[in-house]
């Protein structure tokens, strides 16, 4: 999996190119959390969630899963540091399985780079192409 920051005039934003839809989905998680903290982080959390999230279409799923990730940052004071993800396609669409590993914000709050707004749609697409999957996610921050 690779995950490159892209130049945007107003916001940030980053590409992912990986070897299934799972890799995209933990490559976003890791590109946000790269714009939101600087340094390394640890690879392990103090404590495990699981998540589960739906969207009629891999793009909506993408934004509803970094928002929530941004929200678990920002609002309650959870910073996944590893995720692990399945997305696999349901009757409404898709959904996604995850486990985050979480260290507490204030463990981290000396390399805290900036709120996240939102990911948007601008500029937002997934798809496949010549057998790797590529996303690319713009963020209002």
């Amino acid at each position: 999996m690779d995950v490159r920051t892209i130049e945007h005039t107003a916001d940030v934003g980053f590409e992912i190119i990986a070897e299934s839809l799972a890799e995209v989905f933990a490559g976003a998680a890791a590109g946000l959390i790269r714009v939101m903290f600087e340094g390394d982080l640890p690879d392990r959390g103090e404590k495990r969630r699981r998540l589960e999230l739906s969207g009629p279409d891999l793009e909506t799923l993408l934004v509803r899963w970094l928002d929530e990730l941004a929200y678990r940052v920002q609002t309650r004071g959870e910073v996944p540091v590893r995720t692990q993800v399945g997305v696999e396609p349901s009757e409404e669409g898709y959904r996604l399985e995850a486990e985050l590993a979480l260290v507490p914000f204030a463990h981290l709050a000396d390399r805290f780079a900036g709120e996240v707004k939102a990911a948007t749609y601008h500029g937002l697409r997934i798809e496949q192409e010549d057998g790797h999957w590529r996303a690319r996610v713009i963020l209002d921050v």
